[in-house]
């Protein structure tokens, strides 16, 4: 019998990944796709591919406790940038927290939660952003409550050349622009795309589950390709299209806890010299994609742009 699976954040990037992916396996998984507004077009869609749409607030427990009774397995996340979180960003620990007790509760046996390292610790104290620090907490209450559980640190993501409208095409200079507060051009990033490879680990963690629980439970895996560079992007982009590109670092996202953040990653980075690919990731079949698979199949059409 199909393993039902709570999805959280069903309408967003990851989430939506994870629920996509997991659609397509009807005979192994049921995707139940949790989210603020059921009526959204993301959610109606989500319903029309075979999920069941169910609402739930991170904030409200009486709903996450329903949204969770009979799952098996659950996929969790927190968004900063959730109006509920970037107006009180203790918000997400606390909505975090309320995911695991309600999972405690509904005796759910596979919990994945995505999440970052404390940004505290890896700077020494000196670059503390909220949008590590809420997620960071909510990995101590999973080893506390003793939750069966996966870790995913997750890493930055190409989707945001996108969404974020980092990357645009200049016609009239015929070259490629590429914005992007803080970060400077030669800091390597962590990068991960979300919609090919997050969806296959969690799908890799809920499929080896049962034969790999002892080794699985309370690892941290680490879903990013590689380090690369803006420079790095920007060569990719000429490789698979041709096209001239330049970056342009801007001063501010806007968001105080971001900039923290991009400053950290100039600084220190996100995940010190941890090899990537991880090891982990391999030892369960996954083939992460790279910059060229990102710029080929999305970035280069996004911006209307036709390959080489």
């Amino acid at each position: 019998m199909p393993r039902l699976i709570a999805v959280c954040g069903a309408t967003g990037n990851q989430g939506g990944s994870v629920s996509k992916l997991l659609l397509k396996h009807p005979d192994q998984y049921r995707v139940r796709a949790l989210t603020r507004d059921p009526q959204s077009a993301p959610a109606r869609q989500l319903a029309e591919l075979g999920a069941e749409v169910v609402k739930a607030d991170l904030t409200v427990p009486s709903e996450l406790h329903d949204a969770l009774r009979g799952c098996w397995g659950v996929f969790g996340v927190t968004n900063f940038y959730d109006s509920k979180i970037k107006d009180d960003p203790g918000s997400e620990e606390r909505q975090g927290k309320n995911l695991i007790d309600s999972a405690i509760a509904n005796g759910v046996e596979c919990l994945i939660w995505s999440t970052l390292p404390s940004s505290h610790k890896i700077s020494g104290g000196r670059l503390v952003s909220r949008i590590y620090e809420g997620k960071h907490h909510v990995d101590d209450y999973i080893r506390e409550k003793n939750v069966p559980a996966v870790f995913l640190y997750t890493g930055n993501f190409y989707e945001n050349m996108v969404l974020r409208s980092h990357m645009k095409y200049n016609n009239e200079l015929d070259r490629v622009e590429f914005h992007q507060p803080i970060i400077k051009e030669d800091t390597k990033l962590a990068m991960l795309y979300v919609q090919k490879d997050l969806s296959a680990v969690a799908k890799a963690v809920f499929d080896h589950w049962d034969a790999r629980k002892d080794e699985l439970n309370h690892q941290y895996l680490y879903v990013a390709n590689a380090r690369l560079t803006p420079r790095d992007i920007l060569t990719s982009v000429k490789k698979v299209t041709g096209k001239d590109g330049v970056y342009i670092c801007l001063p501010s996202t806007g968001v105080p806890d971001r900039d923290i953040m991009f400053q950290l990653y100039n600084e220190v980075g996100m995940y010190g010299t941890k090899e990537l690919p991880d090891e982990n990731i391999s030892k369960l079949g996954i083939r992460m994609h790279n910059i060229d698979d990102f710029v080929r199949e999305v970035l280069a059409p996004h911006l209307g742009l036709p390959l080489l």
